[in-house]
């Protein structure tokens, strides 16, 4: 079975797959949070935007759950020209359960290219409190699902791929379209070129050179205003915190009550991002061996490092020779397997499952259990929304490589590889060559990445995790750092994400500051504690 993206950001995975189905197993309770409303006053409309910021929204009802309300809106596909081309925004909305909202609550689950209409439709992923008091807006950003695609796939080959899935096959061009599978920096600008060629030729004219996430904050402000609210109120997870932080260094004065949940570092390049992540990757995967030798049952027997090094044979073994899926005909290679392992570290109340999916896959060369939880299938996703999606996939590479220049040259793009190979022996797998492929994908932006100061925006409340995988504690620090007024949070822990995942402190302490606009005191540590 073959997972796509293995050369994508996967570190900004949206936290709304396996992670989003641990936290709905959660039933802590937590105490009424009294809101305090929010001013209604309006803030100034853009010169030029007038048609855009002052649209009129038609909610409907939503066809697949009567308790949302679902929204298409416009908006310009180049901001410097509004005259010119219109693309399709996307809207879904769980309204406030008492029927009388303080205001509205914009989210974003990450990615880049992560849904956001998907996000608001895991009502437990936000806690009754703010259930009550916010109608929750989720919205898939400019190239992302129901909004104006980027499709990389042809009418021909997304009919295809839709029924290789209803006869439960492999669907065509997975690992083509995801342009995966680089081992050098040659081949991942090649495979670039190639794939950019197919995106443009099948996706709306102009789109790939708007997918930056600038444009993405300004479609943002636009949406708070076609709200009603004069301030912007956020929750941000992942790639969702950087969205958020360029919209307070755009918009600070329309900043209002913003959390920011596993926070990334503006300031970076691509390339130390990429290095930063292997080495928060590779300390997870030590984290998770050394949990599973604690407990009954290890598959990873012997020292730690013993330990590890079954883990490597294994992956190294299905490598050489896929191990079967069962009798589907199927089989997991080892390049997939890092790449699904790196998924399931996001969050560790998967650990003892993967524990047995793996004692499976060494003991029985059987990779059923093990192919089952790195790739889980949706039993309600129609095999014409799974194409759909897998010709969406570039979505994140269109937008990385907006917002990163590219950096180096070939020589440079291969000691960068072999940076996060020595820092991550086992997790760096794939996550090499961005600037090469950004090279070849050729569609870029002037944005160079800084330091943020947000001077004029309301505070901001920033949540890093200790042991997170995928944005490491680092960037929580940097990022508060930058902001001008910014409050971190520090959580112990592991895995990714904080909010409705690691217990009532960080809940709370969310849910106060977005309903009361209160925030908690300096140096705050919550003992991040597992939800059931």
């Amino acid at each position: 079975m073959r997972i796509a993206f293995q050369n994508g950001r996967a570190w900004l995975l949206p936290l709304t797959s396996a992670i989003v189905a641990g936290i709905m197993i959660s039933g802590c309770a937590q105490g009424s949070i009294e809101p305090v409303a929010i001013s209604p006053s309006a803030a100034p409309v853009p010169k030029g935007l007038e048609d855009f910021y002052l649209q009129k929204v038609s909610w409907q009802t939503c066809e697949d759950d009567r308790d949302y309300q679902c929204a298409t809106v416009q908006a310009p596909l180049d901001y410097d020209d509004p005259a010119g081309k219109r693309i399709d925004l996307a809207l879904k909305k769980l309204p406030a359960s008492s029927g009388k909202p303080i205001g509205s609550l914009l989210v974003n689950p990450g990615g880049p290219g992560g849904s956001g209409l998907e996000y608001v439709s895991e009502k437990e992923a936000f806690t009754k409190n703010l259930r009550r008091s916010y109608d929750i807006i989720g919205f898939d950003p400019r190239g992302v699902g129901e909004s104006t695609p980027l499709t990389c796939l042809s009418p021909e080959e997304i009919t295809e791929a839709t029924e290789a899935v209803k006869k439960g096959e492999d669907p065509l061009g997975a690992e083509e379209s995801a342009g995966s599978g680089e081992d050098s920096a040659q081949g991942s600008t090649k495979s670039a070129v190639e794939l950019a060629a197919a995106c443009e030729q099948n996706s709306a004219q102009g789109l790939l050179d708007h997918m930056d996430t600038a444009s993405v904050a300004r479609d943002m402000d636009m949406l708070r205003a076609l709200a009603g609210d004069s301030k912007l109120h956020y929750l941000g997870a992942s790639y969702g915190t950087y969205l958020g932080a360029r919209y307070a260094e755009i918009f600070p004065d329309n900043v209002g009550r913003m959390v920011l949940d596993s926070a990334q570092d503006p300031s970076l390049q691509q390339a130390q991002l990429r290095i930063d992540q292997a080495a928060a990757l590779e300390r997870a995967l030590d984290t998770y061996i050394e949990s599973c030798q604690a407990g009954f049952g290890c598959p990873l027997t012997g020292d730690f490092e013993e330990g590890k090094a079954k883990l490597k044979d294994l992956i190294d073994r299905a490598d050489a020779e896929p191990i079967p899926v069962g009798e589907s005909g199927e089989a997991l290679n080892g390049r997939d397997m890092v790449t699904g392992i790196g998924n399931l570290l996001y969050d560790d109340r998967l650990w003892p499952e993967l524990n047995e999916a793996l004692s499976k896959a060494m003991t029985d060369n059987d990779a059923t259990a093990l192919n089952d939880l790195i790739d889980p299938q949706d039993p309600d996703e129609t095999p014409e929304a799974a194409a759909r999606k897998l010709a969406n996939q570039a979505a994140d590479r269109a937008v990385d490589c907006q917002d990163y220049p590219v950096k180096g040259d070939h020589a440079a793009w291969e000691a960068e590889a072999a940076r996060i190979k020595e820092v991550a022996p086992i997790m760096g797998e794939g996550l090499a060559y961005q600037d090469a492929f950004c090279q070849g994908w050729g569609h870029h932006s002037g944005h160079e990445p800084a330091e943020l100061t947000s001077t004029g925006a309301a505070p901001i409340l920033v949540l890093g995790v200790t042991g997170d995988p995928a944005t490491p504690y680092e960037w929580a620090q940097a990022l508060v750092s930058q902001l001008k007024y910014g409050r971190l949070v520090t959580v112990t822990g592991n895995g990714h994400g904080a909010y409705q995942r690691l217990g009532d402190c960080v809940n709370d302490t969310v849910d106060t500051y977005l309903l009361r606009g209160e925030l908690p005191g300096e140096d705050l540590v919550c003992e991040g504690k597992l939800q059931k």
